[in-house]
């Protein structure tokens, strides 16, 4: 099994955000919203959805760690957040 470095990079609220500019495996990610939020992570700015979020009736906060090495994104991964919605995304 290859190991790699965990890093983070934070998703601006009401923004498209590139968190990290290269191929990388999404491990987690956590979420700060209100009601209504979404939140989209893409392989590529603009390119195919690989998770997604949509918040339920209360605001609220979330953490989830994805499966076996996590998430693949060949191109880069850039996050879709909505207005007063904020996420961390960890990535290796």
């Amino acid at each position: 099994m290859m190991q790699t470095d965990v890093l983070s990079a934070a998703a601006a609220a009401n923004a498209t955000t590139t968190i990290f500019n290269g191929p990388a495996r999404i491990k987690g990610i956590s979420i700060s919203y209100s009601t209504g939020a979404t939140v989209v992570l893409n392989d590529g700015t603009g390119g195919t959805a690989k998770f997604s979020f949509t918040a339920p009736a209360a605001a609220g906060s979330i953490y989830m760690a994805f499966p076996g090495e996590g998430i693949k994104c060949n191109t880069n991964i850039s996050a879709v957040v909505s207005a007063t919605t904020t996420a961390v995304v960890f990535y290796g």
